[in-house]
């Protein structure tokens, strides 16, 4: 099983400075392009608009995971939110309404929210608004389609009192952890605002805690055929954790280069040792 990236985004990787090519390169990994038809292995590549790219790359390589269908089963929040709800996936997770064009509001909506698409949550300014009332909602959702196209669905989501990590130049970075998953798997997790907080505050976590992800994370493995899956877990001021969505971990990012290169290995075949610190860590 070989490890595999895609040369069209390195100057992407450069522009954003994500690591994730350098330490693939590390680890041996080989550009996609030169994969023979009978080459078994794990492409790390970035989303470009609809995947074309992707579907082309892998198209006559029957062997390179993760397939474009599974791998788009996780590009929406919607749609797997609707995955997990069909499979009866029950987990913590902030109440969520799909607002189409044209849509009223719903009869049942609170307040406060946190706006977003389904691709995407994207911040005005870095800082998660929050929408205190209708008028707030709709200056969002109208500035969220001016964005990302006038027909965008929009996912306004019941609002959670974040656990604070510490700060950066934003605000409040929260307690965040991303999940790692293996063939369903969990295996690894790690600070998720690594990039911008190096000592969190909540970390490291306490057994109980990981036990917790852990559990949440396998249930939502289950519900995907992706070899490699990420799940984003978040803390609130009262200790509880929240499922907050899932991702194809082909194109998820990390500052965490011990756990993700550890999370590369295990792809392929390898089971390594990794010595956790208080940001990240094997299950």
């Amino acid at each position: 099983m070989k490890l595999f990236y895609d040369e069209f985004d390195l100057p992407i990787a450069a522009k954003l400075r994500d690591p994730r090519l350098a330490w693939l390169l590390e680890l041996g990994a080989e550009e996609i392009s030169r994969a023979a038809v009978d080459d078994e292995g794990f492409l790390f590549a970035y989303q470009h608009g609809d995947d074309a790219r992707y579907r082309e790359l892998v198209a006559d390589r029957p062997r390179i995971f993760d397939r474009p269908e599974t791998r788009a089963e996780l590009f929406r929040l919607d749609a797997v939110l609707e995955r997990l709800a069909d499979r009866g996936v029950d987990m913590p997770t902030p109440r969520t309404w799909k607002l189409e064009v044209d849509d009223p509001p719903p009869a049942d909506l609170t307040f406060p929210l946190f706006v977003r698409t389904p691709k995407s949550s994207w911040k005005r300014g870095g800082t998660q608004a929050r929408a205190r009332n209708l008028k707030e909602l709709d200056d969002e959702i109208d500035l969220l389609r001016r964005a990302f196209g006038w027909d965008m669905p929009i996912l306004a989501r019941e609002w959670i009192d974040v656990a604070v990590a510490g700060k950066y130049m934003f605000g409040d970075a929260p307690q965040e952890v991303r999940v790692w998953l293996v063939d369903g798997r969990p295996v690894a997790w790690s600070f998720h605002y690594l990039h911008v907080v190096a000592t969190p505050r909540g970390f490291p976590l306490k057994p109980n805690d990981t036990d917790q992800l852990a559990d949440m994370a396998a249930k939502i493995g289950a519900a995907f055929d992706a070899r490699l899956v990420v799940a984003d877990f978040i803390r609130d001021r009262a200790g509880k954790w929240w499922f907050l969505e899932a991702g194809p971990g082909s194109a998820a990012g990390t500052a965490h280069q011990e756990v993700f290169q550890y999370v590369a290995r295990r792809l392929r075949g390898e089971n390594p040792p990794l010595v956790g610190d208080a940001v990240g860590a094997s299950f």
